[in-house]
């Protein structure tokens, strides 16, 4: 931009500190000395005004989605994988699984040994299956009406929630 005569004064860098989901993200440290180091290559020592938007390494230890499996059910009889429909799915909050790009960590305190499988949540909708491809486990006692607990929600979850979509309510919040 520089060489087209252009001189930015601020740049918004948007969000990216990660949260912990999966796997263990870096500290903000290793994340804010990568940036400072792109920013001096381009800049030099005339950096503009940087904005960054740290929420998601903030706030996303801090929520948790307590959801309900409505349904277990094998869609065929050669297919390995339950499905296990749960009463919230990508419209009710949990969108950033689109593409299974988030991978949240999810709990069902229910004993038994462990099988894989699809997590769907309650719409008709075909894109309503939260995971297809990464599968998680659950016991083979797991049934209707069991509690399944999805952490580090605290992100995005409560405002991506949908008015009312398919009739669901949006998601209720707790403060604690």
């Amino acid at each position: 931009m520089a060489e087209k005569g252009i001189h930015l004064r601020m740049i918004n860098l948007g969000g990216g500190f990660p949260a912990k989901y999966q796997a263990q993200a870096n500290d903000l440290e290793t994340y804010a000395k990568e940036i400072r180091r792109f920013l001096h290559e381009d800049f030099g020592e005339q950096l503009p005004e940087i904005l960054i938007e740290p929420v998601r390494s903030l706030v996303a230890n801090a929520g948790i989605i307590v959801s309900e499996v409505i349904m277990v059910a094998k869609k065929a009889r050669f297919n390995q994988y339950k499905w296990v429909y749960i009463d919230i799915g990508k419209f009710g909050g949990l969108i950033e699984t689109l593409d299974e790009s988030i991978k949240y960590p999810i709990y069902c305190n229910k004993k038994g040994y462990a099988e894989e499988a699809i997590l769907a949540g309650p719409t008709c909708d075909s894109m309503d299956i939260l995971y297809e491809h990464h599968k998680y486990s659950f016991s083979h006692t797991m049934r209707e009406g069991n509690r399944i607990y999805i952490f580090t929600t605290g992100a995005y979850t409560q405002s991506y929630s949908s008015v009312s979509f398919n009739g669901f309510p949006p998601l209720r919040s707790y403060l604690i």
